[in-house]
């Protein structure tokens, strides 16, 4: 399924086309591998797990990953830049420096 979010404002006060197209599983063999791999921070503690992908519509890069945190609990936007993915655990870590 691809939803897309919408893009800045004009000078017009029109809308622009959608700037980000939201990816979840099943749309692309991307979202697939993600689809529910855990998200930890840097200290090892559970964020949640990888609920859909944003891929920026216009120069067609993933841009965020949206992160599931639990029932009832709003999810996380993160930014891909900010992620790398740990092969030997199989789950992406998310790195804030402070």
């Amino acid at each position: 399924m691809l939803t897309t979010s919408d893009g800045e404002s004009s000078a017009g006060g029109r809308r622009d086309r959608k700037r980000f197209a939201c990816m979840t599983a099943g749309y692309s063999s991307a979202t697939a591998l993600f689809r529910s791999c855990p998200v930890v921070n840097a200290v090892g503690q559970t964020l949640g797990r990888v609920r859909s992908l944003m891929v920026d519509v216009r120069s067609r890069q993933l841009r965020y990953v949206v992160v599931a945190t639990g029932q009832g609990k709003a999810p996380i936007v993160i930014p891909w830049r900010t992620l790398y993915f740990d092969s030997t655990r199989a789950r992406l870590v998310y790195y804030t420096f402070t």
